[in-house]
């Protein structure tokens, strides 16, 4: 039997889970990520390799049976449109940046025959959004990616929405994508056949430290700040949590511990701003998010994202992205209707 490395996902070794073979289920909606795909097959190929018992299964589905180009230009083929499934499946949904479109009225259908038949559901990255609409996510924390937050949010306003990377419950599974889909299935891996035959795959697959859905997302822009202060960290995390109904910027200097002339010397020396702008440009940017990714109406988008006056909204808007918002919606939804 191959050696396993001292077990880096907690202890977990179920009643005879190895000798059950588990079918997973993978829906392609269009312009899904192929490094979602390929991070979730290989650690199911490799499961099956480890003494050579075939653990696991899969299919491939898309709406209409024909290939998906995915996000980065590769053509995928599946094995035919979307079919029943048993209960024993674990159905996935995978997304891209054309998640809205492809939340169809069929695939939210199909979506809520699987949930009623009481299969086990995810998706990951943007799919996350499909499930939300088709009202198939259980009263069970969720993960998104922080990208598609603002959008799930909006049409879903009472979900139980977390910063980790993914969240794992017992109908339902939730994963921001990228590089936590590869934790993710581990994990999977971990609670059906157990953490060494996980922490085997791991070592194949060349991950030296492997992340157990609790750790928080963190957006690329700040991962060095945090390092380097950890008090600019927490400050900006709290205007991250706090888009529609902004904190004054005394009350976030208060919570994290320094004083304002503290807090503005951070930003100015690490991020070249004053927390102020930097706050603005968040909510900015969360306003123009909520206007690609939803059909909201601007006045809405605006008190969204913390400001009260749509006219005062537009100004700032035009003065960062160089468009009005009722310009950059039009130009939006002509590239949306081009990639149909």
């Amino acid at each position: 039997m191959p050696g396993v490395s001292t077990a880096r996902i907690g202890s977990c070794e179920p009643e005879a889970a190895s000798a059950v073979s588990t079918h997973f289920a993978f829906l392609l909606l269009r312009s899904s990520s192929s490094l979602d795909l390929c991070a979730a097959l290989d650690v199911l190929n490799e499961a099956n390799q480890f003494d050579q018992t075939p653990r696991y299964s899969w299919s491939l589905f898309s709406e209409d049976g024909n290939a998906v180009l995915t996000s980065n230009g590769l053509s995928m083929n599946v094995d035919g449109p979307m079919m029943p499934v048993s209960r024993r499946d674990t159905v996935i949904v995978l997304g891209g940046k054309e998640y809205v479109d492809a939340s169809t009225l069929p695939v939210l259908a199909w979506l809520r025959s699987v949930s009623r038949k009481g299969s086990r559901i995810g998706a990951v990255g943007s799919a996350v959004f499909t499930l939300a609409k088709a009202g198939v996510l259980l009263n069970e924390p969720v993960a998104a990616h922080w990208v598609y937050r603002g959008a799930i949010a909006e049409t879903c306003p009472d979900l139980d929405l977390e910063q980790n990377i993914f969240c794992i419950g017992k109908k339902g599974l939730t994963c921001a994508g990228g590089a936590a889909t590869l934790d993710m299935m581990l994990q999977l891996i971990a609670e059906n056949s157990g953490s060494s035959i996980a922490n085997w795959v791991a070592d194949r697959l060349v991950c030296g430290s492997v992340r157990t859905g609790q750790e928080e997302q963190s957006v690329a822009e700040f991962l060095h700040t945090g390092k380097r202060n950890t008090k600019l960290a927490s400050a900006i995390r709290l205007m991250q949590s706090n888009l529609e109904e902004p904190i004054p910027v005394q009350e976030i200097a208060l919570s994290v511990g320094i004083s304002v002339r503290q807090l503005e010397r951070l930003f100015k020396a690490l991020l070249s701003t004053s927390p102020k702008a930097f706050y603005r440009k968040l909510r900015l940017e969360h306003a123009r998010r909520l206007l690609h990714q939803t059909a909201l109406p601007i006045i809405e988008i605006s008190i969204a994202s913390g400001f009260s006056s749509q006219s005062h909204f537009s100004r700032l808007y035009r003065r960062h992205f160089g468009v009005s918002p009722h310009q950059d919606a039009a130009i939006s939804l002509g590239n949306r209707s081009r990639n149909l």
